[in-house]
């Protein structure tokens, strides 16, 4: 049986998210669309100033332009979606409702995983764990194609505590291989 008590910050969960977006089917999916949405409407646009014959150069001067400036979109695209997604963790904040609680206990034990928050108490069996995922800093324990624990390597006393605790879910959760994850500063 393992036990630990958990503390998580606005950074934890927006490295989860972080996380999510950039190795999930859904989040990849969304990323992409995202970078090449602004790219399409300014080829669309120059699409229809050629349908209004409009004059050559003016064209060819809004083609370079839009191109500039898709190139720089698709280039920083993943940096202002990440600062939204900070935003919108703020702005959660600022409201009150955050959908992490900031302290937690997660226990492990034979059959089960329960977490005790200061307002709710949950039981998730292991049969319901789709994957888990290590980077440099947590273990994501996903039970839904969205939702996860979250431990930090700060749960952990030691580095043997947490590959004891890894085996263990291994051992619980035997459909699944443990996926080292790319860290987010790798990405």
């Amino acid at each position: 049986m393992f036990e630990f008590k958990i503390n998580l910050n606005d950074d934890d969960y927006f490295l989860f998210n972080q996380y999510h977006l950039l190795n999930s089917p859904t989040g990849k999916k969304s990323l992409m669309t995202f970078r090449f949405i602004v790219p399409f409407i300014f080829f669309m646009f120059v699409i229809i100033f050629c349908i209004a014959e409009a004059d050559l150069l003016l064209i060819l001067i809004e083609a370079i332009m839009m191109a500039i400036l898709s190139i720089l979109w698709i280039i920083f695209s993943k940096k202002i979606l990440q600062k939204s997604m900070k935003k919108r963790i703020n702005k959660m904040k600022k409201e009150g409702r955050l959908p992490y609680s900031n302290e937690a206990i997660l226990k492990f034990d034979d059959e089960s995983i329960h977490e005790i928050t200061p307002k709710t108490e949950s039981k998730t069996n292991y049969s319901l764990i789709e994957k888990v995922t290590v980077t440099e800093k947590a273990v994501y324990i996903y039970f839904s194609s969205v939702q996860a624990y979250i431990l930090p390597v700060t749960a952990f006393s030691e580095e043997m505590e947490k590959q004891k605790f890894l085996e263990f879910i291994n051992s619980k959760v035997d459909h699944l291989k443990i996926k080292k994850g790319i860290t987010c500063n790798e990405v």
